[in-house]
């Protein structure tokens, strides 16, 4: 199973299994739900042979706590959700779910504030002008009435603290730091340091506790930035045109998350409280931990937070019911991006059966390897990318198609070509051993995903759709009683021509709605002010922790094969899963044609297999295997489970022995490269991330650009091919393995296998790409049709110097590396220019390159000017904030105190570091440098290593909304055509 695959099975597994029915009980006989009384008197249940070993404790005030504890680390995952979404706004102000979320950062009467006294009569005159606003038909009068709140909001804003939650969190050492609103949930991500559970607990139970909708209209223009990027997404064009249409009156298709433009544009803090008031109650929240963590303790903790919360009613809503669709709906979106086409059949919500035969129809028809849409389409190549996704919510559930047409193929026969596939379910042409490999397969997605604390997020949807625990825990089980029989007989009763299909066309989009930029003055930010919540929090006790620096002579096991090839391994003491690793390092930049060969053998079969039976017995092992090359390094890859890995060796082995030449597949496959490649032009984050990055680093003679052209791709045979394939262990190669099995026994399965030459080819020479020096600014521009603008700013510095990483680390955490970051208070808070805004001092993954200054600002094309120059006085003089620095210091040294580098992370840090010419964890050096750094080291470096820079601009966005002038006062603008940037 491909990487893509797995992570999207992880999330289908953690959201599936996390919904069976309400008549479920689980096996009776191994899954028992027990309820326990702990040494300090709270009760709380658990289910017998619970792989997490979830205990679920519910306070007085009808908060819920799922704890589960995982030592590999001394951090703990925590999710707050909220049973709040999109679906429970008010119709009159859609995106009030979403943008309370935001707002839920921004303090409360306690932080966030200078002088909450003075402040709140102002935000009480502020939430009264938006109701006028709202309220207002004339345009000119809403003007007036905004230009009074923009003036009013300056005002308090000199008692506003921005970002003083990210800078608590951040000052404990905290990760991830992030919220995300859905249709029937809001969710508040932190990943902690297990020594401050207190402190984090303390924190959140206040926001908690109170909402202060402060910085309101310059959060307000993030939102405004977030709604016009959607109108830029081809992809979240299609989704809200299919769900509008699968939903013609329930909130699932008639209110977006982001909202309507023209409710954005007149909001109303006075309905936000409501909504607060009514859904942010302890009965409605949950908080959900995995990590290091003793329970006892932890819910002891979380009741002296939490339990003071006084439970509401929380109201019930009905909502509408959809009547049935009985004849399929087409519709069209039009846009910049690939054309594309997704259909989707509803289906009843969760805690029905409907959930379990999808999930299992859906793994049945695409699960990356031996699906009939992988087999019978993608690896037959008779489509360019084909798949299928379930999605269930509490009312419905929704499962939907999508499919790429190859050159010169209808988006009409790609939808032919897969609804043959769900008939091929329908008539039950599936072979009997396939549905028990399915299982099997969603059996080590499940240990995939008990990996990281991570796994915590399956409570989150097993407490928002009111679901036992125990239907989690036995959801996989229950799946393997449902028969072939049953499976064709649901199949045929519930997809037929009850669809909706949108195609997703190129073209002009002339629906597209922008939020345009009202007039809003920059506000203070206030950086060098605390709150007197703040210094009490700064000022509580938590338990000090030691860094662990990892060994890896130690920690890696090395030895050498009988054919004196290298071979590094780690044990695995977590689970029963396994990864071996051929590493070549040998690439693309070495030979054109390589990538083009390993990308070619999974349409390949051998003397003994044919392509799809290949496919079929990796899958049956549980299998995946991968061959990948980049640049300058190549991977030959499995991974599954323990008891497979003899015979994943041998077939794996086999392949790369084996595989046979076919012309007519080479034919059909270069076609494909060749509308990718056309398809990768018309992909902006293609364009401006890999296309225009790499022109602005190199010029026109760019890595990016080091491809064979289409005319060489079309000379090339499948015989020689193949024999770059069969070559490639032939040339000097590494051997990683990862699991249970011991060192000498792995050695002894490979040594039997792994037959290579006696004496092993040194690599070709590699295309070399001198990084080009900046003595002028420069402008590199693509014209594309979009809404926002989107900008990158890079500068060469010094070569890679080891000595340079401590500073350059202090310096990301204190300038660009967060939300509590110099860059982010300064272009989102102080001035909403951007909704994205980051800037860095990279560090070359090679230790022959160098160092490199950027930027990235994602904004309206209107105000990419102003963005662009607040970004450039910030990197010629940095602003001084001492709380701001010892800040960034505290985050550092509690990250790298808490931080362990564990399981195969061991080997690939090893790895990387080895390219830099490091040969031990430098993270020790940063660590100590920290703790004694001083302001004026910063500057040093910042003088010496970002102040005075030259740069290339590498811009996209629509030429018709630029402001070509401005441009020009960068540098000299130079508009580069595709074929410029791509090579072909």
């Amino acid at each position: 199973m491909n990487k893509t695959k797995i992570f999207l099975s992880v999330l289908l597994i953690a959201f599936l299994a996390s919904c069976g029915t309400e008549q479920q009980t689980g096996d009776t006989a191994k899954y028992q739900v027990e309820t326990i009384t702990d040494a300090n008197g709270y009760n709380y249940e658990i289910v017998s042979n619970d792989p997490m070993g979830v205990r679920i404790y519910t306070l007085k005030n009808g908060l819920k706590v799922y704890l589960s504890v995982n030592k590999d680390e001394p951090r703990i995952q925590t999710y707050i959700p909220v049973k709040a979404g999109s679906t429970y706004d008010p119709k009159e102000t859609t995106g009030l779910a979403h943008y309370l979320e935001h707002m839920m950062f921004k303090g409360t009467s306690k932080f966030g504030t200078l002088d909450w006294e003075k402040e709140k009569p102002l935000l009480d005159e502020i939430s009264d002008l938006y109701e006028q606003h709202k309220n207002e038909q004339d345009l000119e009068k809403k003007k007036a009435i905004y230009a009074k709140i923009d003036s009013v909001s300056a005002l308090a804003s000199k008692f506003a603290l921005a970002n003083e939650y990210d800078k608590m969190v951040s000052v404990i050492g905290a990760k991830g730091t992030n919220a995300h609103t859905w249709h029937e949930k809001t969710v508040y991500i932190n990943n902690i340091p297990s020594n401050e559970l207190e402190r984090w607990l303390a924190l959140e139970s206040e926001r908690f506790g109170e909402l202060v909708l402060r910085l309101f209209h310059t959060e307000l223009e993030a939102v405004y930035e977030e709604f016009n990027m959607s109108q830029d997404r081809d992809s979240r064009k299609v989704l809200k045109t299919l769900m509008s249409s699968l939903f013609p009156t329930h909130p699932y298709g008639q209110q977006t998350t982001i909202g309507k433009a023209e409710h954005l544009k007149n909001p109303s803090m006075v309905n936000i409280h409501n909504y607060w008031n009514t859904y942010y109650v302890p009965n409605n929240i949950a908080l959900c931990l995995s990590g290091d963590l003793n329970p006892e303790s932890t819910i002891q903790l979380i009741d002296k937070y939490f339990g003071k919360f006084e439970s509401k009613d929380v109201p019930t809503i009905t909502q509408p019911v959809e009547a049935p669709i009985t004849a399929h709906i087409e519709k069209e979106v039009f846009g910049p991006d690939v054309e594309s086409l997704n259909f989707a059949y509803r289906f009843k919500g969760v805690d029905t059966e409907d959930e379990k035969m999808v999930s299992l129809i859906d793994m049945l028809l695409n699960n990356s390897q031996a699906g009939l849409i992988d087999l019978n389409l993608i690896q037959k190549q008779k489509v360019l990318r084909a798949g299928c996704h379930p999605s269930f919510m509490k009312d419905y559930g929704t499962h939907t198609f999508y499919g790429y047409p190859r050159q010169g193929q209808t988006l009409e026969e790609v939808k032919d070509l897969i609804l043959a596939e769900i008939e091929k379910v329908k008539k039950g042409e599936f072979e009997d051993w396939l549905l028990e490999a399915v299982v099997n397969d969603m059996k080590l997605s499940e240990i995939r995903s008990m990996e990281h604390n991570s796994r915590a997020y399956s409570f989150v949807n097993a407490f928002l759709r009111n679901v036992p625990w125990i239907n989690r825990v036995s959801y996989v089980e229950e799946l393997e009683k449902i028969t072939k029989e049953e499976i064709v007989a649901f199949a045929n009763e519930h997809y037929k021509d009850n669809y909706v299909l949108v195609y997703k066309r190129q073209g002009e989009d002339k629906d597209v709605v922008k939020v345009e930029k009202p007039q809003i003055s920059p506000v203070e930010i206030n950086r060098n002010d605390q709150s007197s919540f703040m210094k009490s929090f700064l000022a509580m006790n938590s338990e000090k922790m030691q860094p662990e620096f990892i060994d890896f002579e130690k920690r890696i096991t090395s030895k050498t094969l009988d054919s004196k090839i290298d071979f590094s391994y780690l044990e695995n003491t977590s689970n029963e899963l396994f990864s071996l690793n051929y590493i070549i390092d040998m690439g693309k930049l070495h030979n054109k044609k390589l990538p083009v060969a390993v990308n070619y053998l999974p349409y390949l079969g051998t003397d003994k297999y044919s392509a799809s039976e290949l496919q079929q017995e990796f899958y049956k092992l549980g299998i995946s295997m991968n061959v990948y090359t980049g640049d300058e390094r190549s991977y030959v890859y499995i991974s599954g489970l323990k008891k497979s890995f003899k015979k994943g060796v041998e077939l794996l082995e086999h392949v790369l022995k084996s595989a046979k030449p076919d012309t007519a597949v080479l034919k059909e496959y270069i076609a494909g490269l060749l509308k990718k490649r056309g398809d990768a032009k018309l992909s902006k984050s293609t364009i401006l991330f890999r296309g225009l990055g790499s022109y602005g680093k190199y010029g026109a003679n760019n890595p990016f650009k080091y491809n064979l052209t289409n005319d060489e791709l079309q000379a090339l045979t499948a015989d020689e091919l193949v024999a770059i394939i069969k070559e490639i262990y032939s040339f000097k190669h590494q051997v990683f393995y990862y699991g249970q099995r011991q060192a000498d026994e792995v050695a002894a399965i490979i040594n039997q296998y792994h037959l290579i030459p006696d004496s092993l080819k040194d690599y070709p020479a590699v295309a070399e790409f001198p990084e080009q020096e900046i003595s002028k600014s420069k402008v590199y521009f693509v014209n594309y049709d979009m809404v926002q603008a989107q900008i990158m700013m890079i500068s060469r510095d010094v070569p890679f110097n080891k000595d340079l990483l401590p500073a350059s680390g202090l310096f990301g955490e204190y300038f660009g590396g967060s939300m509590a970051s110099i860059v982010f208070q300064e272009i989102r808070e102080a001035r909403a220019l951007a909704y994205s805004a980051s800037s860095w001092y990279s560090t070359p993954s090679k230790a022959e390159d160098h160092f490199y200054v950027g930027a990235y600002i994602a904004t309206q094309a209107n105000k990419l000017n102003d963005a662009t120059q607040a970004i450039m006085e910030l990197l010629s003089n940095m602003p001084k904030s001492e709380e701001s620095f010892n800040m960034a210091k505290e985050s550092i040294i509690r990250k790298i105190e808490t931080e362990r580098i564990t399981k195969a992370n061991i080997f690939w840090t090893y790895l990387s570091k080895k390219k830099q010419g490091i040969d031990y964890d430098n993270r020790k050096d940063l660590y100590e440098f920290v703790k004694t750094a001083t302001f004026e080291d910063l500057q040093k470096f910042f003088d010496e290593h970002i102040k005075g820079h030259k740069y290339i601009y590498v811009l996209i966005g629509n030429k018709k909304m630029l402001n070509m002038k401005s441009l020009k006062k960068l540098g000299k603008v130079k508009e580069l055509d595709l074929e410029e940037v791509f090579g072909y």
